[in-house]
């Protein structure tokens, strides 16, 4: 069920539905054992220079990016995967807030899709990431506990809401004048290819305003297309190609990588499951067999 999808003439079934929908979802814990990884892998990449301790001008600075060191190295492997991965999240924002940021002013800090990195750790503590492609689940076998790749994934839920809500207010900020004429577009490409092979594209000006326009219009649809299931078939890739240009055309640093992992938020976890046992050239099972082996 999606959000589009939740009954809102009724509101005792309403609340049951949209308690299935978020709190009490359930699923394959693969997604978010993946996301887990994706994200350390990127916060390294994105802070790992910086937080460094041999870059650290203060006592303080060197303990918040040791532990940071600590929580993606523990995120990536699967250690204590719930703890890693929130602890991650923490140690992001504290780094963001407190020594940079708003804090200290350090060049970057203050974008968007570093706020989403950081929440998107600290609302994967909030399932059951460490099931799947992890050492937590390496020991649980070895100590002879086979346990399920099953469990909780609410916090699966809160990405895909914090997706809809940032492409809908990065839509609402394009919306005015500046942006959709293509100004601001042009003012970003001047700065990006002045000097460089795409450096052509600034005598276009009504393909640059034709692009603005495109991108604001794609946003909003965004917002609500992948929350719906519906649409969502048709949001994933058109996402992923937006997302993909961006990468390729604008100095976006980890901003495209990081929403496409998050994706996987996005998509029916059992799905996924399935997907990857085919992969991995698994034996298709029926869906009493699922069942029953997700009971193990």
């Amino acid at each position: 069920m999606s959000v589009a999808e939740i009954p809102v003439n009724r509101p005792a079934s309403a609340f049951r539905a949209l308690l299935a929908w978020g709190g009490d979802f359930t699923g394959s814990t693969r997604p978010a054992a993946l996301m887990r990884m994706a994200l350390a892998a990127i916060a390294l990449v994105r802070f790992g220079a910086e937080l460094a301790p041999y870059n650290a001008a203060s006592p303080s600075a060197a303990a918040a990016g040791s532990l940071f060191f600590l929580f993606a190295a523990m995120s990536f492997v699967g250690y204590m995967s719930r703890i890693a991965i929130g602890g991650l999240g923490a140690v992001l924002f504290l780094a963001i807030y407190v020594h940079g940021g708003l804090g200290l002013g350090v060049p970057g800090w203050g974008h968007h899709h570093v706020y989403l990195l950081a929440i998107a750790c600290l609302f994967l503590a909030g399932t059951d990431c460490g099931r799947s492609y992890s050492l937590d689940r390496l020991r649980a076998l070895r100590a002879g506990d086979a346990p399920p790749e099953r469990g909780v994934l609410w916090g699966q839920r809160l990405i895909a809401l914090q997706l809809a809500a940032m492409y809908f207010w990065t839509a609402v900020d394009k919306t005015d004048r500046a942006f959709l004429s293509g100004e601001r577009l042009e003012q970003i490409f001047v700065w990006t290819y002045s000097g460089r092979a795409l450096e052509f594209l600034l005598a276009f000006p009504a393909l640059i305003a034709a692009m603005a326009i495109a991108v604001v219009v794609v946003e909003y649809w965004l917002a609500f297309a992948i929350l719906s299931r519906r649409q969502r078939r048709y949001a994933l890739p058109v996402g992923l190609a937006m997302h993909a240009t961006f990468y390729l055309m604008l100095p976006v640093t980890t901003y495209s990588v990081t929403v496409m992992a998050l994706y996987l938020a996005l998509i029916d976890p059992d799905s996924v499951h399935r997907f990857i046992d085919r992969m991995q050239g698994a034996p298709p099972r029926g869906d009493a067999a699922d069942a029953a082996h997700h009971r193990l």
